[in-house]
């Protein structure tokens, strides 16, 4: 049996593809399905099954391109409604699904990270586990923190439930699992979602991972819960949508990267789909859905569009965390139009948007050009900043309220951060200048662009940007 990895580095996922004789069953697959189809065909692989882990909430998946594409057996747990056409096993305890020659997947259910997720163990001809699929449920020392579950109506009161679910799960079932056998987890120490002392994605066992993990040496379940909750992130507005679409699947890869077709450098274009001409990416000088403005966001350096943008854009910047900015500034369904400026980043950023499922709200991608009708922001006084910062301007930190507090660098400053910014721009007065302000400058410069879209017509707003670092903590 041969267990091979495919990491994907944009929301630090991981996924495998197990394979014995020929057969191969694909494992918590991201969006990319040409990833996983061009491997098999390589090898000359059949592809039997595609097994999820849980219902993804923290990425896009590409499992029902997969079916399609392939007519192999999905499989889940009996509480993840998967819909369309298809072949499903519904997974239980102890469930048992065949391939290769005379190797199983046994699945173990473990909720807690989410309400269905389950383990899966790979077991040779002679009943030896070959390797454990964990996907959230542990993670090389840690776990995944519990993702919000669509019915959720009081977060806090869920999650403590969900904690509670996962204890048990690691406590009765996961411990009990084969102590020498491979542990392949769904998470890297980078994704949003991951609870982890250690920055490495060793390969582990289990055995090494409860002399070392602190999640499996918490001295009860009170103080598991206090461990796992004590830091737990914000939650991107995109993680819902990936909840409510997943079990209903995402449209083909290739369709994901066709407005960007004009775009993409060589290497790439031919992942694109060719499609009608009546379906051609918009215009920005025509960016009107249904006669309202559709958003702009615009990928530029902040140094760029600060130069000049289109009126009312949203500066999230490609050289960056993308991903996480874009789904937490954006919410699903809403309409939007990209501007790229170079080639080169093209596809990183066709990408990003594929992997949190906003292509299907996709207006359209388009090159900067300085023919655009653009704004010239009036650029911040530094000097006078520095020496009237104090009652002569509103400060406003888009940072969290954790990194405000640790880090405070101006007294009487007001933090709303970024991703809770467009809903809460009215909180900021409007009596005098505005600038935002961050740790490194990327936060600051989504935050700037916000309240110049919302408040910007009544006061001027600057991003302090880079230059925060000029600044001590407890001005």
């Amino acid at each position: 049996m041969t267990i091979q990895r495919f990491h994907d580095e944009i929301n630090d996922q991981y996924s495998y593809l197990i394979i014995e004789q020929k057969e191969a069953i694909v494992v918590d697959p991201s969006r990319n399905a040409q990833r996983y189809l061009a491997y098999l065909n390589e090898h000359q692989l059949k592809l039997v099954g595609i097994a999820l882990t849980h219902r993804p909430g923290s990425f896009a998946s590409g499992w029902a391109e997969l079916r399609e594409k392939t007519r192999a057996t999905v499989i889940g747990a009996s509480s993840y409604r998967f819909h369309g056409e298809g072949h499903y096993l519904h997974a239980g305890r102890a469930t048992m699904f065949p391939f290769g020659d005379g190797s199983h997947l046994q699945t173990q259910p473990t909720p807690g990270f989410t309400a269905d997720s389950i383990c899966l163990l790979a077991m040779d001809s002679d009943g030896k586990v070959q390797g454990i699929f964990t996907g959230g449920a542990l993670l090389y020392d840690g776990v995944g923190y519990p993702l919000p579950r669509p019915e959720d109506k009081n977060p806090l009161h869920g999650r403590k439930t969900y904690v509670k679910e996962m204890y048990e799960s690691l406590t009765k079932h996961i411990s009990g699992f084969a102590p020498k056998a491979n542990i392949y987890a769904g998470f890297g120490e980078a994704a949003h979602f991951s609870k982890m002392a250690e920055s490495r994605h060793a390969q582990f066992n289990l055995t090494e991972a409860k002399e070392e993990s602190p999640v499996l040496n918490q001295k009860d379940e009170n103080a598991f819960e206090r461990y796992v909750l004590a830091d737990y992130p914000f939650v991107p507005a995109y993680v819902q949508g990936c909840l409510e679409k997943n079990p209903n699947g995402y449209q083909s890869w290739a369709k994901a990267l066709y407005p960007f077709r004009e775009l993409l450098t060589e290497e790439h274009r031919g992942e694109a789909l060719k499609l009608p001409g009546d379906m051609a990416p918009a215009s920005p000088q025509n960016l009107l859905l249904d006669g309202e403005e559709v958003l702009v966001i615009d990928t530029r350096h902040a140094a760029d569009f600060t130069a000049g943008h289109q009126p009312g854009a949203l500066n999230i910047q490609a050289d960056g965390p993308f991903a996480l900015a874009l789904g937490s500034v954006v919410k699903p369904g809403e309409v939007f139009h990209v501007i790229i400026d170079e080639e080169e980043k093209t596809f990183g950023i066709a990408e990003s948007i594929a992997k949190i499922g906003y292509d299907e709200q996709l207006q359209g991608a388009s090159k900067w050009s300085d023919a655009h009708d653009t704004v010239l922001p009036k650029p911040l006084n530094l000097d006078d900043f520095k020496a009237n910062h104090v009652g002569h301007y509103t400060i406003v930190d888009v940072r969290s309220p954790e990194a405000a507090e640790k880090d405070t660098r101006f007294y009487g400053a007001i933090n709303i951060p970024y991703w809770e910014l467009r809903g809460r721009a009215g909180q900021v007065p409007r009596d005098r200048p505005v600038v935002v302000h961050c740790g490194d400058g990327y936060a600051s410069a989504i935050g700037a662009s916000i309240l110049r879209r919302e408040i910007g017509d009544r006061v001027p707003v600057y991003d302090l940007g880079k230059r925060i670092k000029k600044f001590k903590a407890g001005r």
